[in-house]
């Protein structure tokens, strides 16, 4: 922590400083952290879609089942073998190519309107992507928030008015309990009730500081998974725009290639070459889609909550309940007792008195 924290952290632990009238108040320093965490935390999971990446690969197979309903070589100016060992006729091979154009302009249709659906499913990727990159930074600016706060309630215990200021006042109950023992006399039960309280806003401090060290972990851990959605969903985005941007154009190119080839007559080989290209593009697609399945796979299956933490601090709740039930069993026992006792001296003391007013008669 710099020095420029270290004096802030100081200034604040000057909140904690408390009256005597105030000791029994709950500690709240630090809770708005807390808070926070939590709001990031529920927008984090709102609107959250586990469904963005299936919805991203149907759309890339959709596209690729609209190209694969085409066959480039249909462009083919070559006579194919047709059956009994005749070949295509010219008018034939033109037919073919007219109805390639019709298939055509009806798939190019549908893949307008894909189009646009890809395009706005990349914008509402990238508002996702800035959310994260705002909720990133509210988690670091909570993160120091609960360092300083922490450091504060550290430099408040190891001051004067912490660890210091509870063992001036058990020193008190300690000096008290012997001079009442001394002058025989009730202890002054001010002095112990106020050793007392103060023993229990340090331990309501110390509690906080858990606390605190707790949200700084959490908000730690909730930095790492952001910054992960972040990057999943720049690729997302960039898949997005790959088949937006390259895989539709590339595509539409190879069919003004393929149709200009069959203009000039004879390119067979060349179109048979582009129809190469053209599989080993859906290739590099497929596994482009593969590697973004793989990527985001992990984030998505690991579980948002510890569920071992959550059982484990069940049972030591279950425990403290256990341990607090005992000791209110045990609390009863030494009052009956006591009562028990008192009812004895105060019958003592009545027998003494009745005793004494016989003598005095």
């Amino acid at each position: 922590m710099s020095e420029f924290d270290l004096r802030r952290a100081d200034e604040m632990s000057t909140a904690l400083i408390r009256s005597e009238d105030r000791l029994d108040d709950i500690v709240v320093f630090g809770s708005e952290a807390q808070a926070t965490l939590a709001n990031i935390t529920k927008d984090m999971l709102r609107g959250v879609r586990v469904g963005s990446l299936d919805e991203v690969i149907q759309l890339s197979d959709g596209v690729l089942a609209q190209i694969q309903t085409l066959d480039i070589n249909d462009l083919s100016p070559q006579a194919r073998k047709l059956l009994l060992g005749f070949y295509e006729s010219a008018r034939t091979i033109k037919n073919r190519i007219e109805n390639f154009f019709r298939r055509y302009e009806m798939v190019n249709t549908r893949l307008d309107r894909q189009e646009a659906d890809i395009f706005a499913k990349e914008t509402t990727s990238t508002e996702r992507y800035y959310k994260d990159a705002e909720l990133a930074k509210a988690g670091f600016g909570i993160l120091l928030d609960a360092q300083l706060k922490r450091m504060a309630i550290k430099i408040f215990l190891d001051g004067e008015y912490g660890y210091a200021e509870l063992q001036h006042r058990q020193r008190m109950v300690v000096e008290e309990r012997e001079a009442a023992s001394r002058d025989n006399r009730s202890l002054d039960y001010a002095i112990i009730t106020a050793a007392d309280r103060y023993a229990k806003y340090i331990e309501r401090l110390e509690g906080k500081a858990t606390a605190l060290e707790q949200v700084i972990l959490s908000a730690y851990q909730m930095s790492v998974a952001i910054h992960m959605m972040g990057d999943n969903e720049n690729i997302i985005r960039q898949k997005l725009s790959d088949i937006r941007t390259e895989l539709l154009p590339q595509w539409r190119t190879l069919i003004a290639i393929a149709y200009q080839a069959y203009q000039q007559q004879g390119i067979a080989q060349f179109v048979e070459q582009l129809s190469r290209s053209e599989a080993e593009l859906r290739r590099q697609v497929a596994d482009q889609i593969e590697q973004t399945a793989k990527g985001v796979a992990g984030l998505m299956t690991r579980p948002i909550f510890d569920y071992e933490a959550m059982r484990y601090c069940n049972e030591k709740l279950v425990t403290s309940l256990d341990i607090l039930k005992t000791a209110s069993i045990e609390a009863k026992k030494i009052r009956d007792s006591a009562e028990v006792e008192m009812q004895g001296l105060v019958k003592q003391l009545g027998d003494a008195v009745a005793e004494t007013s016989v003598r005095n008669e």
